[in-house]
């Protein structure tokens, strides 16, 4: 009797034993980049009955999107579960089904406690869109089981936390330039060195060690192993692109340079190591966001055995632009990884009559804007977001290959009287690095505004920035602005600019300038052609101008500016004196010079065939008919345009332009040699005195 309680007591014991789940994870570092992430598994520890049985529903939730590959309906393959009573891990075939964007369920999972009253459960390989939190955010699962009395001891746990995998840097961008780029006979990544063929490197580092990995590291559902696709744009017709077929990292035997970013000139070396060097891989075939397509070299060919690389590959260039697409084929998890490649640029002499820039950029692979999960999305996969500078991760942020901006002086100093027109100065800007330093200048102000034009607003190189300084619109006193410079990673400089505006001078009109009113610049004037005088006090009731006394037609006259068509009978004279009168008031005398042809073309007056203006959104295509508007082509003479460096004189039309005094139009059809690019466009005159020529306006062609 005492041992049949004995036995009841214990199996009421046992019976009413709790079903408990102690919850882990190691938290994983993930590519805050990538759209597939994989966060790190989680590790149920339960304890109940000895060999008992239950059936549980599992949900992890995510505070971010999850991205597996979904199968048929909403189940998601990709994500592994085992159980392990004692007898080892064991998959179970129940698959988990997405219940919402963030949340997976695994219904009806068997379980059996061993003979102990233990059982494990470990699920792994979720993906999730990392994008989803912030930059050095976490990534959290929420974890819930249905059986009744089981329980869980963390419901909530942190499985990654993002950081940029990503970092770049290149040396300058490739400048298409008239003297052209030589190729060697025999193309290979020596004899393009020893050319002397142009070339700008590309520099990749990893924001933390294994953020670059091979497809061996990942589990059966990814594509591919970590890919980056570099895109190259702005290249003119003729122009040609090699990569490297093989780029081998910083740990590698002998890692691939071009020579211009710190380390020797190489094709690269690779040789097996203990725990693996960085390796990449050319792709063939990849689509423009990097997908797809196949090894240049035969699979495994790379890691067989110790070799050295020379080979490299032209790109397709399409529309002036390009794309290469590497992938990762070996690396090492436990090193903070870089690499670095040239691109060789071949082009013939005079392809190009002015320099091109062109750019590149460059970013994880595949690119793309799926943030979910889906049946046929390649995996891994990334959003195309620019990387930071990784000279900070090198350490060469100052070294002398990159572009270093200069600019002087510090200051500028200005003094006018109220209403006085322009007062002009300059600042220099230089590059005193290396590569191709790009610039682009601003101008912000402290008090007042409007009172300074600066030009250009962007340059490259070695160039001056003019500053003029107006105090029309200003009432005495002191004005501050601020002029930035600005490089990007090259440098940000600000010249701190003061404008002193005195009391007026009282006065009657007068002539400061006289321009093309066209060009604006400051150039002859052409008889029955239109032109800009710019001055003070040039409003009244009654406005007149003459030249040597004959008088000009006004067209439109402000405070500052007066619009006129010079008067026909100045003929062949090669100056003439140059008068306003505003009620009665006469300015003083401003010689000018004249000429038969001093052309310039009306900013949005080019036009393409179907009469919209011709622009970078708007280009025309190659062969159609373009026309535009001058000014400045009245002379005795024969009237041409350029392309460029192609004159082009079988016109349709040149002359008069109809209803519009002072106007001329050029009618021309575009050469098809011009095609793909944006080139300078310009209307030039012919007279006993020579070719004169306007300033270029750029001419947009598909």
């Amino acid at each position: 009797m005492k041992l049949f309680f004995l036995i009841a007591a214990a199996a009421v014991l046992a019976a009413a034993q709790p079903n408990v789940c102690s919850t882990t994870s190691a938290p994983v570092i993930l590519r805050a980049e990538g759209l597939t992430e994989r966060i790190g598994d989680l590790l149920y520890t339960c304890t109940g009955a000895p060999g008992s049985q239950l059936t549980v529903n599992l949900s992890v939730q995510l505070n971010t999107g999850i991205t597996n590959r979904l199968s048929s309906g909403n189940t998601v393959t990709g994500p592994v579960l085992t159980v392990n009573n004692g007898s080892g891990p064991q998959a179970l075939t129940v698959q988990p089904v997405l219940q919402s964007q963030n949340n997976l369920i695994w219904n009806g999972v068997p379980l059996q406690y061993s003979a102990q009253g233990t059982l494990t459960i470990d699920i792994a390989y979720i993906r999730a869109n990392a994008t989803g939190v912030p930059v050095g955010g976490q990534i959290v699962a929420q974890l819930s089981m249905s059986a009744g009395s089981l329980l869980i001891t963390q419901s909530s746990l942190v499985v990654g936390q993002t950081e940029l995998g990503l970092y770049a840097s290149y040396s300058s961008q490739l400048i298409c330039a008239q003297n052209g780029s030589p190729l060697p006979s025999l193309i290979g990544f020596a004899s393009l060195i020893q050319a002397g063929t142009a070339f700008a490197s590309t520099r990749i580092t990893e924001g933390y060690a294994g953020a670059f990995t091979p497809l061996s590291y990942s589990d059966p559902t990814a594509s591919t192993g970590t890919r980056f696709i570099a895109r190259y744009s702005g290249f003119p017709a003729g122009a040609r692109l090699f990569v490297p077929a093989v780029i081998a990292g910083s740990d590698a035997a002998q890692p691939t340079a071009g020579g211009d970013m710190g380390v020797p000139s190489s094709g690269g070396a690779w040789a097996p190591s203990a725990n693996g060097s960085l390796v990449l891989e050319l792709i063939a075939g990849a689509d423009a966001n990097g997908a797809g397509g196949g090894f240049v070299y035969a699979a495994g060919a790379i890691e067989s055995q110790a070799m050295s690389f020379d080979r490299v590959t032209e790109l397709q260039i399409s529309n002036g632009s390009a794309y290469a697409v590497y992938e990762v084929i070996s690396s090492n998890p436990f090193t903070e990884e870089t690499a670095q490649f040239p691109t060789f640029l071949g082009l013939a002499p005079n392809t190009v009559a002015t320099p091109v820039q062109t750019s590149e950029t460059i970013s994880f692979a595949p690119a793309s804007a799926v943030a979910t999960a889906t049946a046929a999305d390649p995996i891994p996969r990334f959003v195309a977001s620019t990387p930071p500078n990784d000279c900070g991760i090198i350490g060469d942020c100052g070294a002398v290959y990159f572009p270093q901006l200069t600019v002087s002086p510090a200051s500028l100093q200005y003094s006018l009287s109220a209403g006085a027109l322009n007062q002009t100065q300059y600042v220099p800007v230089n590059n005193s690095g290396g590569g191709i330093l790009y610039w682009t200048a601003a101008v912000s102000y402290t008090n007042g505004s409007g009172w300074l034009a600066i030009s250009p607003t962007s340059g490259m190189n070695n160039g001056t920035v003019r500053i003029d300084a107006t105090a029309v619109n200003l009432g005495v006193g002191t004005y501050n602005a601020t002029l930035t410079i600005d490089a990007g990673q090259a440098g940000r400089r600000l010249v701190m600019i003061t404008l002193t505006v005195t009391a007026p001078v009282p006065a009657g009109p007068q002539i400061t300038m006289v321009e093309n009113a066209a060009s604006f610049a400051q150039v002859p004037v052409v008889p029955g052609s239109l032109t800009t005088i710019m001055g003070s006090a040039l409003a009244g009731k009654n406005v007149s101008v003459t030249f040597n006394g004959l008088p000009a037609a006004i067209s439109y006259n402000s405070a500052t500016q007066i619009n006129l068509l010079v008067p026909a009978g100045l003929g062949a004279l090669t100056s003439a004196q140059a008068v306003v009168t505003v009620d009665g008031a006469l300015s003083a005398p401003v010689t000018v010079q004249v000429a038969p042809f001093e052309p310039g073309i009306f900013a949005g007056a080019v036009l393409n065939q179907d009469s919209t203006v011709n622009g970078m959104g708007n280009p025309a295509a190659a062969g159609s008919v373009i026309y535009f508007y001058a000014t400045g082509l009245s002379g005795a003479g024969a009237i041409t345009a350029r392309i460029g460096s192609m004159e082009l004189s079988n016109l349709y039309y040149a002359g008069p332009a109809p209803g519009y005094p002072g106007v001329q139009q050029i009618n021309l059809v575009l050469p098809a040699g011009v095609s793909g690019v944006t080139a300078a466009l310009y209307a030039c005159g012919t007279s006993a005195a020579g070719e004169v020529c306007s300033v270029g306006y750029p001419l947009s062609v598909k």
